[in-house]
């Protein structure tokens, strides 16, 4: 066994330090990384809250909207939803077209029966 105890004694008080510095990196670390992530929510949540805000006309917002009808024709039904008014046209009750005009006024779609 060596005599030289002031040599033992430096490497295990510099193994000490390398240990606890360590575990500080680690500790730093992780707390970053946490962070991050909250950073990384936060902002997704402020695109989703955009997003919606960002949406289209709301069912309170007016328009005015010409419907051409061919001769005979006439609106068997007109239903409102969710997307818009589902309006039904024919002639002697049996339905020719269904259009699906959104709430800007609009029509988004139109389905011809045959």
């Amino acid at each position: 066994m060596p005599k030289n105890y002031k040599l033992l004694k430096a490497i295990v008080i510099t193994l000490g330090i390398l240990i606890i510095a360590m575990v500080i990196v680690l500790i730093v670390a992780s707390i970053m990384k946490y962070n991050d992530q909250k950073r990384a929510e936060a902002e997704l949540v402020e695109r989703y809250e955009a997003s919606r805000q960002a949406a289209p006309a709301t069912t309170s917002d007016p328009f005015d909207m010409d419907l051409n009808l061919e001769a005979g024709q006439e609106i068997i039904s007109a239903e409102s939803g969710e997307q818009g008014i589902l309006v039904r046209i024919g002639q002697n009750g049996a339905t020719q077209k269904i259009l699906l005009i959104d709430y800007s006024g609009r029509i988004a779609g139109t389905i011809n029966v045959k």
